[in-house]
């Protein structure tokens, strides 16, 4: 009886072990597929900047029609200013129709545009262009200094 005992033990051993064996041999045939990681390998993905607010206006000019004229602020501090002079011959406005991008601060309600001539005062709903002294516009024609928020 012995005997049948031990036999009986080894043959479950026996038994068991090839169970394990063969799981573990699947784990090690189980096909592996590659995830890469590198930054080459991603989709390059192209954000967009999130605007905060864009305002447009037709500002006077001595010699032309108006300077049309459009200051985008984007949420990350930056900025883009388009200036188009309507009504002058293409050949007298070669370098000055042209856009102009980099930081804005915000000073109370001023806002500064690095590397533009021009400062605004901000409202809810416009930009009032500044003199060259930070002081609005006044005159005849100061309503005209304003750039409307564009919805």
């Amino acid at each position: 009886m012995q005997i049948m005992k031990k036999i009986v033990v080894i043959v479950s051993l026996a038994l068991i072990m090839t169970a394990c064996g063969d799981s573990a041999e699947k784990e090690n045939n189980a096909t592996v597929i590659p995830v890469p990681d590198t930054p080459a390998a991603q989709p390059s993905v192209q954000y967009q900047r999130i605007i905060t607010a864009a305002y447009a206006g037709m500002i006077p000019c001595e010699d032309c029609d108006a300077v049309e004229t459009t200051v985008t602020l984007f949420a990350d501090t930056t900025f883009e200013l388009r200036i188009a002079y309507i009504g002058k011959n293409p050949k007298d406005t070669a370098g000055l129709n042209k856009t102009i991008s980099g930081k804005f601060m915000m000073h109370s309600d001023t806002v500064h545009l690095e590397g533009a001539e021009s400062r605004y005062l901000k409202s809810d709903t416009a930009l009032f262009q500044l003199d060259k002294t930070g002081r609005i516009m006044t005159g005849k024609k100061a309503e005209k200094y304003v750039l409307k928020k564009v919805k």
